[in-house]
């Protein structure tokens, strides 16, 4: 029985070693998988150069570009006041806000007058006098003549005897007589033009009386000189006021101004944009004529509203707090145009946003998902990965404009890759929101070798 069960052995591994090369024989080939594209999927567009203006945003306060402050410049008591003098009312150009009581004034002019008709008079009393003298001279001057005639022909009958020594002594006392009252009356017209001089001088002054106390009498009346609203009443009626008092403050309303301030680097970014500019004789720009576009936003709640603006001019002091500087914007409005509802008028305090555009320019434009950090990615001539570092020179509405070594038939990577290695082998998928085939791929990047995987 021993020897039997040794002999079965034989025949069993016989058998499994058969069974062994059977089944090596029939085994399948296992599948060959086949090599994956390691290029990473990417999108690019075209770098292009394209006008780009940078926009930065300040902020301020609307403040009346005209103040008007009604001072007194005469005293007395306040006999009118208009009905609509309050604070916060809107008033026309031209409205009488008060008057103080007129009454020493219109005195003080009635006096001024006469002084002036007095000192009319005296004129031509002086005139009619200077006439009357002349006359009277020209007059004495033949009764002169005369005399002097007589007195000669009586001496010459004295000295043939004819006549006495007392006739030609009185015929003398007579000549002389005459020579004195054309001496006073020579006298009198060479003082007359010193009295003229005087008189005229004294109505000079008279008038200039007059010309104040009509002025006096004008500012007894307080008119509104432009479309105001009125910010301040410090006056009641029949109060008293003195002079130098003020009584009203009011702010036009035509045109607001907003002191809007901007982060220093932002207005050095706007200031680099400006290509056309006023400029000085020596050609430095001027910093009151800057080319800039200007808009101010109020915003509250749902409440949406933008003005346009007009830039006048550069604060001249500088933040040292907040290191930002002023830029002074105008805004015009029409009270006429306006409704609560729909475009509410700008007041004194108001809080705004300034937006400010400098001029268009041609910069290397990206989206901003494209800037990762200051670097952007470029696919190289062999579609792989190159890192370029730019300057980013201003931002604005997703977009930024960037400096660098840069060129047009370069492609800009738009998305990003985790992890980004300098030279890793890309696959553009979309160029210029367009898809790229895997023929227009082996055209534009003149590869040789076709993906077995269509890219996704």
């Amino acid at each position: 029985m021993k020897l039997n069960r040794k002999l079965l052995i034989l025949p069993a591994i016989l058998v499994g070693v058969a069974v062994l090369a059977l089944a090596i024989n029939l085994r399948s080939t296992p599948a060959v998988k086949p090599v994956l594209n390691k290029a990473r999927p990417v999108d690019v567009i075209s770098l292009q150069q394209l006008p780009l203006a940078p926009v930065v945003t300040g902020f301020g306060r609307v403040k009346p570009k005209v103040e008007w402050q009604a001072i007194a410049e005469v005293s007395g008591k306040v006999v009118y006041r208009h009905p609509g003098l309050e604070k916060g009312r809107v008033l026309d150009a031209g409205t009488t806000l008060l008057k103080i009581d007129p009454l020493d004034y219109e005195l003080r002019l009635a006096q001024a007058e006469a002084d002036v008709s007095s000192s009319q008079a005296q004129l031509a009393k002086l005139a009619q006098e200077e006439q009357n003298l002349k006359l009277t001279l020209k007059i004495e001057k033949n009764r002169l003549a005369i005399s002097q005639k007589e007195l000669t022909r009586k001496k010459e009958l004295r000295g043939k005897g004819l006549t006495s020594q007392s006739a030609v002594d009185l015929e003398l006392q007579n000549t002389l007589a005459s020579q004195k009252v054309v001496q006073d009356i020579e006298n009198q017209l060479i003082v007359l033009p010193n009295e003229r001089k005087v008189t005229v001088a004294q109505l000079e002054v008279n008038q200039s009386r007059v010309a104040e106390a009509r002025r006096s009498l004008e500012k007894t009346v307080i008119t509104l000189p432009v479309d105001a609203r009125i910010s301040s009443v410090d006056i009641e009626q029949d109060q008293v006021v003195n002079a130098q008092q003020s009584m009203v403050i009011a702010h036009g309303i035509d045109t607001v101004e907003i002191d809007a301030q901007v982060a220093l680097h932002d207005m050095q970014v706007l200031a680099s944009s400006l290509t056309q500019y006023t400029a000085h004789a020596d050609g430095r720009p001027r910093a009151d004529q800057l080319d800039l576009t200007a808009s101010i936003q109020l915003s509250s709640g749902s409440f949406l509203q933008q003005w346009p603006a007009k830039v006048t001019r550069i604060s001249d002091t500088v933040s040292a707090n907040q290191a930002t500087v002023g830029v002074i914007l105008e805004v015009d409005q029409d009270y006429s145009q306006l409704s609560p509802e729909d475009a509410p008028p700008l007041v004194n305090g108001m809080f705004v946003e300034a937006r400010l555009s400098g001029q268009d320019n041609a910069h290397w434009v990206i989206p901003e998902r494209a800037l990762h950090g200051d670097n952007i990615y470029l696919v190289a001539e062999n579609n792989t990965l190159q890192i370029q570092p730019v300057t980013v020179l201003f931002r604005r509405a997703g977009k930024v404009a960037i400096a660098g070594e840069l060129s047009s038939r370069q492609l800009l990577v738009v998305n990003d890759l985790l992890p980004a290695v300098s030279g890793m082998a890309l696959q553009v998928v979309t160029r210029n929101g367009l898809a790229v085939t895997e023929t227009s791929q082996q055209d534009s990047d003149g590869a040789s070798q076709k993906d077995e995987e269509p890219a996704l």
